[in-house]
């Protein structure tokens, strides 16, 4: 066949952005039960548990919406019928109201598909939950479904060339024995992110090489900053103080979790620090069943801490961020210098293990930098996942027809 070459190209930066939620609602998981987390792509046929928490007690009708997204996360404006079985809007039945905790709360999960609606495409999707205005939700959750059998998807990585030992490079092979991939000039579009993280990314719409069964994605710039191994919390035990806790205690009802204070590492090199990748799981020790942590794990005030950071121009903030908060700067997670010369944040979080890590916003240059206080080094494990799409000729909307996914140490 003829293989042909095309340039290098990247599509521009997604526009969507979750909604996350403020004030009373806490604690926002769509958990992938078949990887044990919350990497947001399932196949045609599993399933997703959305969770939260209303830290007022009692019942509260929440109702949720389940809209179809295109490639590139713009709303495909197709009809309900075309993508959906059953009624996409409802509301979410399964709420319990919490055990032998100091901060009450309802909890509330829902189940995705369900006996009320299953999604008939493969493809993107934005789930959102609100109480009377579904143009007003209280937040909103990305996730994709694909479709296994289309086209087998060949992910690699290395460390990247002349990058001074900072970044990784990707490559990405999509195979199919069943679709011819050239139909459509343009109809192919690759995603890659980092982590389950939706905002790192790259979008490529052009491959670098092409035949009817085979697109290749391989050149120098499909790289990602390597970043450092996350920090870490424990409080699944909120009765002895865990390796990163300088101490605990109760105040006006509720409980106080003080981290050991962190340093800037940046130019210390790389450090082999086992994480989960940015993630954080629900937990208490005192639960038998971890299946009741929903509901039986408390909440806490983390206080976090760092010993140094250089803000002498006055236009450089600093937050923590993770996949707790969907890594976005929200004036709630900015850290404040304070009278002890550190800069702090307390942040209301429930019981568990949780990963974070440190981001700068330079609003003179609209940037936010998320290796400056930890560094970047090629060695940092990472997981990787690219989302295949394609929009066969004729169609009005993009098909996720294959999924595949590297880690930097298998």
């Amino acid at each position: 066949m003829l293989l042909l070459f095309f340039a290098f190209q990247f599509a521009e930066a997604q526009v969507y952005r979750e909604i996350v939620p403020g004030g009373n609602v806490r604690t926002v998981q769509l958990f992938n039960p078949q990887t044990n987390d919350e990497t947001p792509v399932i196949r045609m046929g599993e399933y997703l548990v959305l969770s939260f928490d209303d830290l007022v007690q009692g019942f509260k009708e929440y109702n949720y919406k389940i809209e179809h997204y295109n490639a590139d996360w713009t709303p495909s404006g197709i009809f309900q019928s075309e993508y959906l079985n059953g009624y996409s809007s409802n509301y979410i039945r399964n709420y319990t109201n919490s055990f032998n905790t100091y901060q009450n709360y309802t909890h509330y999960e829902l189940t995705i598909p369900n006996r009320d609606v299953s999604m008939k495409l493969p493809g993107n999707y934005v789930v959102k939950v609100y109480t009377t205005d579904e143009n007003k939700p209280i937040f909103t959750k990305r996730f994709s479904i694909y479709d296994p059998n289309k086209v087998s998807i060949g992910i690699s990585q290395e460390r990247a060339i002349g990058s001074g030992n900072l970044n990784q490079r990707i490559s990405v092979v999509a195979a199919s024995g069943q679709m011819n991939l050239t139909e459509t000039p343009d109809g192919a579009t690759l995603f890659i992110m980092k982590n389950g993280n939706w905002e790192d990314n790259l979008v490529l719409n052009k491959p670098q090489f092409m035949n009817p069964s085979q697109l290749t994605y391989k050149d120098q710039k499909i790289v990602f900053e390597g970043g450092s191994e996350y920090l870490w919390f424990d409080t699944k035990n909120l009765d002895v103080a865990a390796m990163s806790t300088e101490r605990i205690f109760k105040q006006d009802s509720i409980y106080h979790t003080v981290l050991r204070p962190d340093s800037p590492s940046a130019n210390l090199g790389y450090f082999d620090n086992q994480d989960v990748n940015g993630a954080f799981y629900i937990r208490n020790v005192k639960v038998p069943d971890q299946n009741r942590s929903g509901s039986e794990a408390d909440y806490t005030w983390v206080h976090f801490a760092l010993d140094e950071f250089d803000d002498k121009a006055g236009t450089r903030e600093l937050y923590v961020v993770g996949a707790f908060n969907n890594w976005q700067l929200s004036p709630e997670y900015r850290l404040m210098l304070t009278d002890s010369n550190y800069w702090e944040a307390a942040v209301l979080l429930k019981q568990g293990y949780y990963n974070y890590q440190y981001a700068v916003f330079d609003s003179s240059a609209q940037t936010v930098n998320y290796s400056e206080i930890n560094g970047s080094f090629w060695q940092t494990e990472n997981t990787y996942q690219a989302l295949f799409y394609y929009r066969p000729w004729g169609m009005r909307y993009d098909l996720l027809v294959g999924y595949g996914e590297v880690n930097t140490r298998k």
